[in-house]
C-alpha cells in the first residue's frame, strides 16, 4: 500500500524553508493547496489523493495582495471567492470563476486583522471568520462580496493569548470550530477546538481536552494553522497544518496532513510525523462518462456505475447541467430504483419506485449554471442524507438496498468527478490505524460493540462497552518498537480492572488499581501497565478479563525510567541531565544569593522523559517573606514550551508552587486550574523542605515530613518529566533531588 510521512515538500515551493498556513479546499473531487505568500503572487497545488500534489501556478497577482497571508477560498453560488489578509494588514476579497484563478480584487481593505476563513452554512447564510485579541471573531456576510464589519465574538475560542486560524466544519449537526494559539515561534503553537449543536455563531462549548494538534519535541514542534475537508473516500475528515522547526537553521514551515476522528462531540486527532498509510480512495470514481455505461431506465437515459453500491454508502456526483434538470439515479437493480431530483426552479425531489417521499427547497447558494455537486449518504439505519454544494439539503428512509448509481443524460451537461466508497457516516473511523504514542477511543475498534453515552460539557460522546472475554481489535501505526505505558479512562465500578492485550500472538494482562475517586461521570483514569510494541505491529486485541468494563480512551506513550538523582546541591547544579529553558537559553536558571533560580525574572528546567510515571521528589526552598516571586516543582509535565509572548503555563501537567503567602497545587493545561492551597504566610520565615509523592492518581505534599496537601485526581496526568521554575527573586533551591520507593 502506497505511504506517505509528514512533513511533506512541495515542488515550486516559496523556498525549502517556507510553506506556512496550508489550506485545502474540496472540489469536483481535487484538492486544492494554497498557502501564504513570500512575494507578490499566491500560489496553487491540486491533488487527487492528498499526497500527489502538482504545482498549478499562481492564482493571483494583484498588486495589492503582496505578501497574502492565510488565502482562503470557497465556492458559492457558481464562483470561487477568496479571503487573504497582505502581510497581516486587513483583508481583501477576490473572486474568480475558476479555483486556480485568476482571482481579481472585489473590495477595498475591510481592516480586520488577519486569518480571514468562509463559512457557508446549510440555509446558504455566509460567514466570516477572524482572528481577534480575545478569542475569534465571526462576521455575517450578506452577499459573497460583502462583509459586516461589526463581528461578534466567540469567547469560547479563546486561548489565553492571540489566537487566530479559525475554521469551520459541520458534521452530523455539530459544529466544529478550529482555531490556533499561543504564538508561531513558540513550540507550543497549536490547535484546539469548540464545538455547537446551535449555530455557526454561538452555543459553543470546550470539552475536557479541547487540544487537537500539540507536540513541543525536537523532532516535531509548532503544529498551527489549520484547515479540514471531506476526505477521499468521501466520508472521514482530514486536516492540514504546517509544524515550524524553530530548532533548524534558516527556521522551516512545513505542510502535514493527518486523520481526523469522531466520536459525538468529540473530535480527535494524532499528529504523526513517521510513515503512514495513504488516504482511503472511494471504491470507484472517474471523471466523465467514460467508464459508466449508458442504460435506458424506464424510456430515460442514465449513465450508470459498472458496479453496483453495498446496501450501505456515499456516493457524490458532480455535474454542470447548464440550467437543466440533474436526476441522480440510485439503488438501481430488478427494477427498483430511486431518484434525486434537482429542478431547474431550485426544488428537489426524491422518488423510490415511483413514490414520492420528499420535497423542498434548494438555497441560493446553489447556481444551476455551474457545478453542482450531490452528495447521497446511505446509512447503515437506512436513513439517507442528501448534500448539496456540501450543504445539508435533507433526510428520509431508504427501503432500496444495494444496486448501481447514476445521472440522467441530457444534452448540455457537463459530467465531472463521479465516485462512490464503503466508508459512510464515520465507519472508516473502526478500520483506520491509530497513532502509537498517541491516544484513541475505545469505540473505534473494528469489531460491533455496545456503547455507553456520557456527557462532557454537555456534550454526548460514546465509551465501548467491553464484554467478557470478547475480542476487540484496533489497527495501529506504531512509530519504534519500545516499551509503551498503557493509559485508560475507564467507568470506575470496581476496585481493580483486568484487561488481556494479545501484541503478535502473545497474551499479557493488564491491571488498573482505581482510587475510588471519580469524575461526574463516574469515570477515572488509570495506568494498566506496560506493552512491549513492535514497529510492524499491525493490530493490538484487547479482551476484559471482568464482564462489561466500560473504557473511553487509550493513551500510549513510550515507557522511561530515571535513576534517583541529585539535581541541585547548595545551590548549585550537579547534573547535566536538567534541561533549562528560558530567554538565555541554557543559563536561564543560574546560582545566585537564593540560590539555584531565575537569572532574569522567569526560568524554566525539565529532567526525564515523558514516560516517566511514579517518583518523590525532596527540595530545599529558600523563600521571600515578600511577595517578589516564587517558585514551582512541575510533575507529571509533557509538551512544554518557552516563549516570552506565549501562555506562560504551557505545559500538561501540575504545578506546586510555592509563594511568600503558601504552598499551592495546580493543574496545567497551557492554563492554569488551582487545586490546593496550604498557608504559611505566618508559620515559615525563610527556608522550607519540601517532598512531593507522586503515585497513580495522587499527589501529596509533605512540608517539613507533615503531610500538608494531597489531592487525587479522577482525570489525572498519568505521566511525564519532573520540572522546576523560578520568577522574580529571594526564591531559588538549595536542594532538590528524585528517588523512588
Amino acid at each position: 500500500m502506497k505511504t506517505y510521512k509528514n512533513p511533506f515538500a512541495l515542488k515550486n515551493q516559496w523556498s525549502e524553508n517556507e510553506f506556512g498556513d496550508p489550506f485545502i479546499m474540496r472540489f469536483n473531487g481535487f484538492y486544492y493547496l494554497y498557502c501564504s505568500s513570500a512575494g507578490d503572487h499566491i500560489k496553487c497545488w491540486v491533488s487527487e489523493n492528498l499526497i500527489d500534489f502538482d504545482y498549478v501556478g499562481s492564482v493571483c497577482d494583484e498588486a495589492e495582495i503582496f505578501g497574502a497571508y492565510a488565502p482562503e477560498v470557497c465556492y458559492y453560488n457558481g464562483n470561487f471567492y477568496m479571503i487573504t489578509s497582505p502581510v497581516g494588514s486587513g483583508h481583501y476579497l477576490l473572486k474568480s470563476d475558476k479555483p486556480t484563478g485568476p482571482f481579481h480584487l472585489i473590495s477595498d481593505n475591510y481592516g480586520l486583522l488577519i486569518d480571514g476563513s468562509f463559512y457557508i452554512d446549510d440555509d446558504g447564510k455566509q460567514y466570516m471568520l477572524r482572528a481577534g485579541h480575545n478569542g475569534i471573531i465571526i462576521h455575517i456576510m450578506p452577499s459573497p462580496d460583502e462583509i459586516d464589519v461589526n463581528g461578534m465574538l466567540i469567547p469560547e475560542s479563546y486561548l489565553n493569548y492571540w489566537t487566530e486560524g479559525p475554521m469551520i466544519i459541520k458534521r452530523n449537526g455539530y459544529y466544529y470550530l478550529t482555531y490556533t494559539g499561543n504564538h508561531l515561534h513558540s513550540k507550543g503553537y497549536r490547535v484546539a477546538y469548540s464545538v455547537s449543536k446551535t449555530s455557526p455563531t454561538s452555543g459553543y462549548v470546550n470539552l475536557k481536552n479541547q487540544t487537537l494538534l500539540l507536540e513541543t519535541g525536537p523532532e516535531f514542534h509548532g503544529l498551527g494553522h489549520s484547515s479540514s475537508f471531506l476526505a477521499p473516500d468521501l466520508d472521514s475528515y482530514c486536516i492540514a497544518y504546517h509544524n515550524f522547526d524553530l530548532d533548524s537553521n534558516p527556521r522551516k514551515r512545513s505542510a502535514n496532513i493527518d486523520r481526523l476522528f469522531f466520536n459525538g462531540a468529540r473530535m480527535y486527532c494524532n499528529p504523526i510525523w513517521w510513515e503512514q498509510d495513504a488516504h482511503k480512495m472511494p471504491e470507484f470514481c472517474c471523471r466523465g462518462n467514460e467508464k459508466l455505461n449508458l442504460c435506458m431506465v424506464e424510456q430515460t437515459n442514465y449513465f450508470i456505475t459498472p458496479m453496483e453500491t453495498k446496501e450501505f454508502f456515499t456516493a457524490e456526483i458532480n455535474v454542470n447541467a447548464k440550467g437543466e434538470d440533474i436526476c441522480f439515479l440510485y439503488g438501481y437493480k430488478d427494477n427498483r430504483y430511486g431518484t434525486v431530483l434537482l429542478k431547474t426552479d431550485l426544488t428537489y425531489e426524491i422518488k423510490e419506485d415511483g413514490c414520492l417521499l420528499k420535497t423542498g427547497a434548494i438555497n441560493h447558494a446553489v447556481s444551476r449554471h455551474a457545478i453542482v455537486t450531490l452528495r447521497f449518504v446511505k446509512k447503515s439505519d437506512s436513513y439517507v442524507d442528501v448534500f448539496i454544494n456540501n450543504m445539508f439539503l435533507c433526510t428520509y428512509k431508504s427501503k432500496l438496498t444495494s444496486g448501481y448509481i447514476g445521472i440522467q443524460e441530457t444534452s448540455n451537461q457537463e459530467i465531472g468527478f463521479i465516485g462512490y466508497s464503503v466508508s459512510v457516516d464515520g465507519n472508516e473511523d473502526k478500520y483506520a490505524k491509530k497513532a502509537i504514542p498517541g491516544r484513541f477511543d475505545a469505540v473505534h475498534c473494528e469489531e460491533e460493540i455496545e456503547t455507553r453515552a456520557f456527557t462532557d460539557a454537555g456534550m454526548e460522546i460514546y465509551s465501548a462497552v467491553y464484554k467478557k472475554d470478547q475480542r476487540y481489535t484496533y489497527k495501529v501505526n506504531v512509530k519504534k518498537t519500545g516499551y509503551y505505558k498503557v493509559i485508560a479512562r475507564v467507568l470506575g465500578s470496581r476496585d481493580r480492572i483486568s484487561i488481556k492485550a494479545v501484541v503478535n500472538e502473545t497474551v499479557i494482562t493488564l491491571d488498573g488499581i482505581l482510587s475510588g475517586v471519580k469524575d461526574e461521570e463516574g469515570y477515572e483514569i488509570i495506568s494498566l501497565g506496560t506493552l512491549v510494541i513492535t514497529q510492524d505491529l499491525d493490530c493490538i486485541i484487547f479482551m476484559s478479563e471482568n464482564s462489561d468494563i466500560t473504557i473511553d480512551y487509550f493513551e500510549f506513550v513510550e515507557h522511561s525510567s530515571l535513576h534517583a538523582l541529585t539535581v541541585i546541591k547548595d545551590g548549585n547544579l550537579v547534573t547535566d541531565q536538567l534541561k533549562v529553558i528560558g530567554h538565555k537559553g541554557s543559563k536561564s536558571m543560574i546560582h545566585k544569593y537564593s540560590g539555584f533560580t531565575c537569572a532574569e525574572n522567569l526560568g524554566m528546567a525539565f529532567i526525564g522523559e515523558d514516560g516517566l510515571s511514579d517518583y518523590n521528589i525532596v527540595a530545599s526552598i529558600n523563600r521571600n517573606h515578600k511577595p517578589t516571586g516564587d517558585v514551582s516543582i512541575y510533575v507529571r509535565a509533557t509538551k512544554e514550551s518557552w516563549f516570552p509572548a506565549q501562555v506562560k503555563e504551557s505545559l500538561f501537567g501540575y504545578c506546586i508552587k510555592v509563594s511568600y503567602e503558601g504552598i499551592h497545587l495546580y493543574r496545567v493545561q497551557y492554563g492554569e486550574e488551582h487545586l490546593a492551597f496550604y498557608s504559611i504566610q505566618d508559620k515559615i520565615s525563610t527556608k522550607l523542605e519540601l517532598k512531593i509523592h507522586v503515585k497513580d492518581s495522587t499527589i501529596n505534599v509533605f512540608l517539613n515530613n507533615q503531610l500538608v496537601i494531597t489531592y487525587v485526581d479522577p482525570a489525572a496526568f498519568m505521566f511525564g518529566k519532573i520540572g522546576l521554575s523560578a520568577t522574580g527573586e529571594g526564591f531559588g533551591f538549595d536542594n532538590f533531588s528524585v528517588y523512588y520507593d
